[in-house]
């Protein structure tokens, strides 16, 4: 007997098929994360049901994905519940229902998640001694190394469970990675990407991301940060490359962040120019922004999150010292945003933390934050829009036609008002306005 909190909904579904006759374990992930009481909210159930008698025992139940999943709803929580599988282990579009929840266990990717549950009996299944391989914190193949391979997204998978859990890659499976890493090529760019998000987003990211470095799967997923290995800065111990995956660590734990931090220096290698002391890497944070745009678009980002982080790394090289004025802020909010520019202050931070400075909080970062509060205060974005004055006002009292002109003439006068916000009134405009 083993007892795990499983969900009363969850339980209620696996007693339906079993009074309907069938079979039902909860498995997967799921049944990981019980065990290291880490917090789960999707659950999959395997039963020897087919789709039909699936929707049988649960008539609003749909089918989700491929493999004959169906998907059930109850009380707005999603579960899936597959049919046993008897077909050579891959991912493939022809497929053969059967076998047991013994072979069902014997198709998936690592010990830790072939793990089985009735949580009618409390009977745990654990073939491949999972719960061992937890306990130590080991990543491991179930059955052969060749199970990775079967789907080649699988060595990605690796990674990113060690992103997430903090184990460690058991040898044997961390050579096959290494291997055939070659294979990742046949993946399509979505599901690397999804895989991405979750591995560097994992509380152990440096780690995962090591691991896709250490086993060449890097060069198959972005392999533009590759090419900052070994170029070394003159004012840091890491590697351009080192320095991106420690800033990425490093950083607080947004999607957006995450990515602009592993990205943020990956123009340097194509910047770089000798110097008497050392590599230095002029522009290199224009040249990481179309980079990075070209990565992200690669990999099918959405474009909201692809247009945050270029704007962060474009803009993460900001010049603030105790000397500048308060009007250099509001040129540097009118460009990112004030969305945006506490993140900006973020990436500042974890490339500061990352290149081993003795200063985080320079005494330039810490007047920007001081000079935040007093633009608050303010209530302005430092946009075209705020300006008292519009396109129509100028065509309607200057008397010029509509055309580029009138956009020329707003970004002019916007800069008079970053410089001054008291000239910011319609009349003040028109003036200045006219002398331009």
């Amino acid at each position: 007997m083993f007892n795990l909190n499983i969900p009363l909904i969850i339980k209620d579904i696996c007693h339906k098929l079993k009074q309907s006759g069938f079979e039902a374990y909860v498995v997967g992930g799921s049944i990981r994360d019980l065990i290291m009481n880490r917090e789960n909210s999707d659950f999959d159930i395997a039963t020897n049901a087919l789709p039909n008698q699936i929707v049988s025992v649960f008539p609003k139940a749909k089918p989700y994905g491929n493999f004959g999943t169906m998907l059930v709803i109850v009380e707005d929580t999603k579960v899936e519940i597959t049919p046993y599988r008897d077909d050579a282990p891959g991912r493939k579009p022809q497929y053969t229902f059967g076998g047991s929840i013994y072979t069902d266990l014997a198709r998936r990717d690592f010990t830790i998640n072939s793990i089985a549950f009735d949580p009618v009996t409390d009977e745990l299944i654990d073939p491949f001694r999972g719960i061992d391989d937890i306990k130590r914190g080991i990543i491991r193949c179930t059955g052969s190394t060749e199970r990775i391979w079967e789907d080649p997204l699988r060595a990605m998978r690796a990674a990113r469970f060690q992103a997430q859990l903090g184990f460690k890659i058991e040898s044997s499976t961390l050579y096959t990675l290494k291997a055939h890493a070659e294979k990742l090529n046949s993946i399509s760019k979505e599901r690397i990407r999804d895989e991405l998000i979750k591995l560097i987003t994992g509380d152990y990211c440096f780690d995962g991301l090591v691991t896709l470095v250490v086993t060449g799967l890097m060069q198959y997923i972005i392999p533009e940060l590759m090419a900052g290995m070994g170029i070394m800065h003159y004012n840091k111990s890491l590697d351009v490359l080192e320095h991106n995956l420690v800033a990425c660590k490093l950083i607080r734990n947004t999607l957006p962040l995450r990515l602009a931090a592993l990205l943020h220096d990956v123009g340097k290698s194509e910047t770089a120019i000798k110097t008497e002391k050392g590599l230095t890497f002029p522009d290199h944070h224009i040249k990481s922004a179309v980079i990075a745009e070209n990565i992200l678009q690669r990999l099918r980002f959405e474009t909201k999150i692809k247009n945050k982080v270029v704007l962060l790394i474009k803009n993460h090289m900001f010049y603030y010292s105790p000397d500048s004025p308060i009007s250099h802020l509001r040129k540097l909010i009118s460009k990112v945003g004030w969305d945006n520019i506490y993140d900006l202050i973020d990436l500042r931070i974890a490339d500061r933390l990352a290149s081993d400075f003795d200063k985080v909080f320079s005494p330039g970062l810490k007047k920007l934050i001081s000079d935040l509060e007093i633009l608050k205060a303010e209530k302005s974005d430092y946009q075209i829009k705020d300006l008292a004055i519009s396109g129509q006002d100028i065509i309607d009292e200057l008397g010029i036609a509509p055309g580029p002109k009138v956009g020329q003439l707003l970004n002019k006068l916007l800069e008079v008002v970053l410089e001054n916000p008291n000239l910011n009134t319609k009349e003040k405009l028109l003036e200045i306005a006219k002398k331009i």
